[in-house]
């Protein structure tokens, strides 16, 4: 609808609707399209409402823009030798979510719409400065990048080269390290902040942790005091446990581990860091997650911990809760998802052979990154139980594979910057940087 068209509808009937809006891009393009809109999305009482929704909402599968990855046929110890070629843009590539094709869809399986496209594409003039760096970590429109040291084997203990970006925003935080020996982890955690004048904003905290036997040794780079920060102890493990070869889950001030036990060999726990309380944490998981191979860990919209389990061809969903008064937190089935329906024909064929394992796991967006044996990557979206397949064969020989999720907050700048008509430059820019990672500007 144009600002300037006559509205067919009656007037309280068009300011009702961008309260039944729950999925974020469609938000922002609503508030592009008409100034009532906007006007009203920006309102702080229709902000908090919807903030407060969306912590009671469910996936919301728009919130995982695409894949962030680096690629390359070149072995690590050769990379270095192109470090400084300013011609060569070997940027981290981009795979929007848009472009993978649905399972289902016989006659095009097997054939992305698109080549990736380079970070480049969104943030302008980076170019050959982030040759040849990979993603290792994503948290609310956020992205971690690191480029290895010469000292491959770590036998020197030279620093990684470490850059956090915002691919929306167009934001590039050059990171000074003097780490020494690079760590075993790195995680994100994002924090929103509120200004004196009441406006929103985020900051985050890149944190790089090292294992020492029992003991968790880490330090983090802060944003807003662009300084780095090393906590006066090392929190230990609990006796008798083992971290899993699973990926950590980073929210809420919190980075969380899939743990075994050296008894039973069986995953057994969940280890929390608490990043500010300097405290290392364990629950126990529930009995029907000791016996699954390979579970993952992901965050809720609440902000409570999700596990994720498959047998078979049927996963489960497990959420972590404490209610009040209750010192003992409870894990509760949340739902059992049946894939026969989203699965390729071929896979179904071979029950009960099919080998299907669990690579990444989003809680935000519903977004599962799952293995089949024989088939390769596919993406299950557990809010619309979609399947879409990830055959491009750079990213299935990938160095990094790391999901690209956003938050309400990015999408609302996003609809802030574009509604805004005093930053016609700038303006232009986002909403570019918003139809690229959405892959609306892309030839078909």
């Amino acid at each position: 609808m144009e600002d300037d068209e006559k509205p067919h509808l009656p007037m309280d009937i068009i300011t009702k609707i961008p309260t039944h809006i729950s999925d974020p891009a469609s938000l922002a393009r609503a508030a592009s399209s008409y100034k009532l809109w906007r006007d009203l999305i920006k309102d702080p009482t229709f902000l908090d409402g919807l903030k407060g929704h969306h912590r009671d909402h469910g996936f919301t599968s728009s919130l995982l823009l695409g894949f962030f990855y680096q690629e390359s046929s070149e072995a690590p110890s050769h990379l270095w030798q192109h470090h400084s070629d300013k011609n060569r843009c070997l940027a981290p590539s981009f795979i929007p979510t848009s472009e993978l094709i649905q399972s289902s869809d016989r006659g095009k399986e097997g054939c992305n719409a698109v080549s990736p496209m380079s970070l480049s594409n969104f943030i302008q003039g980076i170019g050959a400065d982030l040759n040849f760096y990979e993603p290792v970590a994503s948290q609310d429109s956020f992205l971690a990048l690191r480029r290895r040291s010469q000292d491959t084997d770590g036998a020197r203990g030279e620093p990684d080269l470490l850059c956090v970006c915002n691919p929306l925003t167009g934001e590039v935080f050059h990171i000074p390290n003097r780490l020494g020996k690079p760590p075993h982890h790195y995680a994100l955690l994002v924090t929103d902040d509120v200004g004196l004048d009441g406006g929103m904003s985020q900051s985050f905290r890149l944190v790089s942790i090292w294992i020492k036997g029992k003991f968790f040794i880490y330090v983090y780079y802060c944003s807003k005091t662009r300084a780095w920060w090393r906590p006066t102890s090392a929190p230990e493990l609990m006796a008798g446990l083992y971290l899993m070869p699973s990926p950590a889950a980073a929210f809420h001030g919190g980075i969380h581990w899939l743990c075994g036990s050296w008894k039973t060999f069986a995953t057994t726990h969940v280890a929390t860091l608490h990043v500010d309380k300097e405290e290392l944490a364990c629950v126990e998981l529930p009995p029907e997650a000791k016996s699954s191979k390979a579970p993952l860990l992901g965050s809720s919209p609440d902000g409570g911990i999700l596990l994720l389990l498959v047998k078979g061809l049927q996963m489960s969903l497990w959420k972590h809760k404490c209610d009040t008064g209750d010192a003992v937190p409870n894990w509760v089935l949340s739902e059992t998802i049946d894939m026969t329906s989203s699965l390729p024909t071929r896979v179904l064929m071979m029950q009960p052979k099919a080998r299907i394992r669990l690579e990444i796991f989003r809680g935000r967006s519903g977004a599962v990154v799952i293995w089949i044996e024989g088939e390769g990557l596919f993406l299950f979206c557990l809010g619309d139980r979609s399947m879409r397949k990830i055959d491009n064969e750079n990213v299935t020989k990938r160095f990094c594979f790391c999901p690209y999720e956003i938050d309400w907050l990015s999408c609302l700048a996003v609809t802030n910057l574009v509604a805004d008509g005093s930053l016609d430059g700038r303006r232009a820019k986002v909403h570019g940087r918003w139809n690229t990672l959405m892959a609306k500007n892309i030839n078909k």
